[in-house]
């Protein structure tokens, strides 16, 4: 029988997963969807979305600078029904060729990182036989984290991604220990991609399409006064502001140092002022005895609007060729979520809106969490998180056929002809406002 500690498991096809973490996703999703979507998860979306800094630039200026950057590559139009939001089309091969001369073993980090656009790098590399520099090789990824640095022949479960022109022989890699310039220049991924690091930073924001619907859904108005619990890097404290204007407050919290510094950037990026930070633990903002509704503690019933982006498993996320969390620490999250609800609820007012989201997709981190909200706050009713651009969430205790339409999922499809909304990263978005109940 496995345990835990077990060696991480091929699941399906390129996903790799501890064997009970595939059992807890097997009571959300039926076998058949589960390969769907775990298919899917182990490439980048073929679809790459933008969102314009809509309060200095126009959609069309954007998309017409875009046009003329990536001359012509790449198909850029304007989003369906959001009209903040840009749309380049990538490109997936079906297969890539295998006329290699040998194998470069990569790890998972790098891995993503060609994936997402990027050449290797020497310390990204941890296999690699003796061949020449120029040849032609195939780029894998060591899923199982069982290659070791320096190996000759891996033969050990890998994903092929890419193909490239070796440019740093074992040599180089090993014995010189190469640091800087590129290992392997890539000529062939399975996805194709627009290299966007940045260009037009003050302009658009690179931002997946269901974080972008996330603070749609939240609806900001000039004047409100918002919460951001868990803002960084930015992507929707920054969209909240230019929603509503850069007219109001926006207190955007983040406890980690860094990540409060690559938040803080891309507001000076985006050229807003309406957004104060505060480097805080969420969990231990709200007191009971403060009354503040402008800096941490902050106090009962003060904000008009809470978008709650909780720490999560991050299942949901692309690419993820192989996953390293296991079962203790994915079924830890719902309690530490719980945490984050419960403060979030006190602190907005009656009246008021609270828009909650993940980027994974277990039921006990979604659909159970907005039950379990619903059980325990009469206060707190659920309401449709529009624009419903994503599919209905998924059926579980407390909720009805009609509350899991008014919920949102985005699953990841295989589908090469999958569109736009359908082209995601897994998220989860639940709308609720605060009701006075009569006594």
């Amino acid at each position: 029988m496995a345990t835990e500690n077990d060696t991480i498991l091929k699941s399906h096809r390129g996903c790799t997963y501890h064997p009970h973490v595939l059992e807890y996703l097997k009571t959300t999703f039926s076998e058949e969807k589960l390969e769907e979507i775990t298919t899917a998860l182990s490439v980048p979306p073929k679809l790459t979305t933008i969102r314009v800094n809509s309060l200095h630039h126009q959609t069309s200026d954007v998309i017409s600078n875009l046009k003329e950057l990536l001359n012509g590559k790449f198909d850029v139009t304007s989003h369906p029904s959001l009209a903040d939001v840009v749309v380049i089309a990538g490109k997936r091969a079906e297969l890539l060729e295998t006329n290699c001369v040998g194998r470069v073993i990569v790890n998972l980090k790098c891995g993503k990182a060609v994936l997402r656009g990027a050449d290797i790098f020497s310390p990204g590399v941890k296999g690699l036989p003796h061949l020449q520099a120029g040849c032609k090789v195939s780029v894998h990824v060591d899923v199982a984290h069982k290659c070791k640095r320096g190996e000759k022949n891996f033969t050990g479960s890998t994903v092929h991604i890419a193909n490239g022109i070796l440019k740093l022989t074992r040599f180089d890699i090993f014995k010189k220990m190469v640091k800087t310039g590129i290992a392997v220049q890539i000529t062939e991924r399975n996805v194709e991609l627009p290299s966007l690091s940045g260009v037009l930073e003050n302009q658009m924001f690179l931002q997946n399409l269901p974080s972008i619907v996330a603070s749609h859904v939240l609806n900001p108005q000039p004047g409100d006064h918002i919460l951001d619990m868990c803002s960084a890097p930015g992507g929707k404290t920054t969209h909240i502001a230019q929603l509503m204007g850069d007219m109001g407050t926006v207190i955007a919290l983040e406890k980690v140092q860094n990540k409060v510094d690559k938040l803080e950037t891309n507001i000076r990026k985006q050229n807003l002022n309406c957004i104060k930070v505060f480097k805080c633990d969420s969990t231990k903002v709200f007191s009971e005895q403060s009354t503040s509704s402008s800096e941490p503690p902050l106090g009962k019933e003060v904000f008009d609007k809470i978008l709650l982006d909780p720490p999560c498993s991050a299942l949901g996320q692309r690419p993820q060729l192989g996953n390293d969390l296991k079962l203790s620490e994915i079924s830890s999250y719902p309690s530490y979520q719980w945490c984050f609800v419960a403060d979030a609820i006190k602190m907005l007012k009656y009246g008021g809106t609270l828009v909650y989201s993940t980027c994974t997709l277990p039921k006990q981190e979604n659909e159970m969490i907005v039950a379990r909200v619903l059980s325990t706050f009469p206060e707190m009713i659920l309401v449709s998180a529009d624009p419903l651009i994503g599919q209905p969430g998924i059926l579980v205790e407390g909720l009805s056929d009609h509350d899991v339409l008014k919920v949102q999922r985005f699953l990841p499809s295989s589908n090469l002809n999958s569109g736009v909304n359908s082209d995601t990263i897994g998220f989860f978005i639940a709308k609720f406002e605060k009701i006075r109940v009569p006594l």
